[in-house]
């Protein structure tokens, strides 16, 4: 498998067009025909991780966070940046980075922070709207079955726990094929009427092209009738955030435990309130989702999960829920050892490893006495 080859199927699971305009996650350094050797799994990306995935003969290093932010416009060591592209392109180690787009969808980011807090049948908190296709064709009903399951298979039909949805109507087509045309029906300069299904079917933007080229290849068409539709419905497999239950009713003090234990945090912050008080459904949002509040109160949370809050955020919390902020890092740990995983169940052909470099950019005073 080349490099190019494995970023090919991380960016079917988490499509570059979800990142914000401000990321630059994908591959940023490295040539994608180069033989992928093995794989470290990282947080953040430096200097110290890319000598470990030598050490380790990894020649891809996977970090959450591009190491390439903003543009480089010199490489000369001056910079903690520069120096780490530097080292990987003269050890041939390739940098890939899934960040926002990661962050936006369903089994991303936020829901290895639910997994790891105990939290059940979680869902997306922020479902994104314009990620949806209508797409509209008609077919012969000889075919029509062909038809449907090549669309499925290539990824359209799918509605919240729903798949191999579509909805299908009778009708008449005509057409009269002219010269030059080599009519699955019908007669070159004959008018021609069939009986025809019109199937509609709701599809992903990102796998447009894929589910149009595998029922293209079924049609018996030369000339195939489709409209492709924009619509604003919300798409349930997108978007920040996660939301769920916890599988039994626990106090906010134990909660609190919970956090700390299981995300290794060594600073919890929490908004001011009851320490007793019985929390049930529980929001979360990996890294910095302070500005995603309003949105965990919708959502009915008892209690909102996060990192980077700021101080205002914390003094202005609607009144039935806590603010619970963990850490940044912290908040996105989960998700290095999930995406590992995930990997390691899909290929056996290469290495997969998570990183043991320390390289935590902040550090916790506690106070003592």
């Amino acid at each position: 498998m080349t490099i190019g080859e494995f970023a090919h199927w991380l960016e079917g699971r988490a499509p570059l067009r979800l990142q914000e305009s401000y990321d630059n996650s994908g591959l940023l350094v490295g040539r994608r025909d180069r033989p992928l050797t093995g794989v470290l799994c990282c947080l953040d990306a430096d200097e110290a991780v890319v000598l470990e995935a030598v050490s380790r003969g990894c020649n891809l290093v996977l970090s959450h966070h591009p190491v390439i932010f903003k543009g480089l416009k010199q490489i000369t060591g001056a910079t903690a940046v520069e120096r780490t592209v530097e080292l990987a392109i003269s050890r041939g180690v390739a940098l890939y980075a899934g960040h926002t787009n990661w962050d936006s969808i369903q089994g991303g980011v936020s829901f290895s922070l639910a997994k790891r807090l105990g939290i059940r049948d979680a869902k997306i908190m922020m479902p994104r709207s314009g990620e949806l296709l209508l797409w509209v064709l008609y077919v012969p009903a000889s075919h029509a079955e062909l038809v449907e399951q090549s669309a499925y298979s290539a990824g359209a039909g799918r509605s919240g726990a729903y798949d191999e949805c579509h909805f299908a109507s009778p009708g008449t087509g005509t057409f009269r094929p002219l010269k030059g045309s080599n009519p699955y029906a019908g007669e070159q300069g004959v008018q021609s009427r069939t009986s025809e299904l019109r199937l509609e079917f709701l599809v992903p933007k990102a796998r447009k092209e894929a589910v149009q080229i595998a029922v293209l290849q079924v049609h018996p068409y030369e000339v195939v009738a489709h409209s492709w539709i924009a619509l604003e419905n919300q798409w349930d497999e997108a978007g920040y955030g996660a939301v769920g239950n916890l599988e039994k009713p626990m106090e906010l003090k134990e909660f609190l435990q919970v956090c700390a234990q299981n995300l290794g945090s060594d600073c919890i912050r929490y908004s001011r309130s009851d320490s007793s008080r019985i929390l049930s459904r529980v929001a979360v949002c990996g890294g910095s989702g302070a500005e995603f509040i309003s949105a965990a109160a919708v959502s009915g949370a008892d209690v909102y999960v996060t990192g980077d809050a700021k101080y205002h955020a914390f003094q202005d919390m609607p009144k039935d829920l806590v603010l619970i902020d963990v850490g940044h890092g912290e908040s996105e740990r989960p998700f290095i050892d999930d995406w590992a995983e995930a990997i390691r169940l899909e290929f056996t052909t290469f290495a997969v490893h998570i990183s043991t470099t320390e390289n935590h950019p902040v550090s916790t005073y506690k106070r003592h006495g």
